[in-house]
């Protein structure tokens, strides 16, 4: 079996305060167990990997809240892994009930709890069932294969999208300042764009945690970023990116890709439009990644979401990282984490630069068009425009 735990504790531990050499670390005692727990499991010897589980867990809910804290991910985790230890070990009723307290912290891996053969000796109990419907119910993927399929309605005031031309003044600073026409280079319409992602994605590094400038321009970001910040969050990267194909006369929009339920967590990516394929292809600079089909062919975010919903193949790219994580992987990024954020899509129909300065700055909050599955009301946020009709959506720049 694989372990869910350990990197969600290693990541508790990067927030627990520092000792000095000689005083015992509020995790060690934490660390030393989940080694035990991993040699028992590498082992196939569950009575130990039980044992050393319950002790962990136990520990862990000694410690104060400021270093644990409702860390609901980390409780689901360790909660289904008991569950595999209590089920290999012939504990039914415990592992049940494990296994729904992993369900109550939002366990969701619906696809997993199908193939894990730990949880075999409970899967034909009668509560196993309604407990793996709740978790169906909550899994990305079955919630992206659930949602209908798009219409071709179209409301009459649908706005129209506007690109900024290269011959903006502030987009003719932004192409000087950074000399994009040298990163850039020769080669192909889609070597070109790539080359101007991986130096954004390098030039300037992703973090959630961190926000942007009120200003949000290119121009504005960069400085923020040249005074000892360096940093910014997903949607940071997806306007400077933007705005730096612009100045290239490279169309794109950066797009915010949300969940169905939105409990704090959504991404910001690029749509950029390739002449050389006709179609808009996915750019994430905050991963520098970009999604091609078992052909190589490079792929948009419309093609990306029907793949994932009818369970086509999709390949994301060698090159993809995080800067401090090092290389991403498919699992995680395409599987896991943008198929849950692919069930509504929002674009700013005005793609000009600093095309939010407004929305913080004046209090003019700039025109949005999102893109639903028919028959779906978003509760977190007000949109200016809704439209269940793709063809329309992602049609090609005029």
């Amino acid at each position: 079996m694989k372990l869910s735990t350990l990197i969600l504790i290693a990541g508790a531990i990067l927030v627990a305060p520092l000792a000095s050499a000689q005083e015992p670390r509020p995790f060690d005692n934490v660390i030393e167990l989940q080694g035990r727990m991993q040699q028992a499991v590498d082992a196939s010897d569950y009575p130990a990997a039980l044992a050393a589980c319950e002790e962990m867990m136990a520990e862990l809910a000694s410690l104060p809240d400021s270093l644990v804290g409702d860390n609901d991910q980390m409780w689901a985790n360790m909660y289904y892994d008991l569950a595999c230890f209590q089920s290999q070990c012939g504990q039914s009723n415990p592992a049940l009930l494990s296994l729904y307290s992993a369900v109550s912290k939002g366990w969701n891996d619906y696809d997993h709890l199908l193939e894990d053969h730990d949880l075999d000796n409970i899967r034909a109990l009668p509560r196993f069932a309604p407990i793996a419907q709740k978790i169906r119910e909550r899994d990305f993927g079955y919630i992206m294969r659930d949602c209908l399929p798009y219409t071709r309605e179209l409301s009459a005031d649908m706005p129209r999208r506007v690109f900024a031309s290269s011959s903006d003044p502030n987009l003719q600073q932004l192409r000087r300042r950074l000399n994009l026409d040298s990163v850039a280079g020769t080669g192909d319409e889609l070597t070109r764009i790539k080359r101007i992602t991986t130096f954004v994605h390098e030039v300037v590094h992703h973090n959630g945690l961190n926000g942007i400038p009120c200003d949000r321009n290119a121009l504005t970001m960069l400085d923020s970023c040249a005074n000892g910040r360096n940093t910014l969050n997903c949607r940071g990267m997806a306007i400077l990116l933007n705005e730096c194909l612009l100045s290239m006369d490279i169309p794109s929009m950066y797009v915010t890709c949300l969940p169905k339920i939105l409990l704090g967590d959504c991404h910001v990516i690029n749509a950029v439009w390739s002449s050389q394929l006709g179609r808009w292809i996915w750019i994430d600079p905050s991963f520098n990644a970009w999604v091609t089909d078992e052909n190589g062919q490079m792929l948009g975010i419309r093609e990306v979401r029907e793949r994932i919903r009818t369970g086509q193949p999709l390949h994301l790219n060698e090159e993809a990282s995080h800067y401090d994580d090092g290389p991403t992987e498919q699992s995680w990024y395409l599987d896991y984490y943008m198929t849950k954020n692919l069930y509504a899509i929002e674009v700013n129909a005005e793609n000009t630069f600093g095309a939010e300065d407004f929305n913080q700055c004046q209090g003019v909050p700039p025109t949005f068009i999102l893109l639903l599955p028919p028959g779906f009301t978003p509760t977190y946020a007000h949109k200016d425009r809704v439209t269940t009709n793709d063809e329309w959506f992602w049609q090609a720049p005029r």
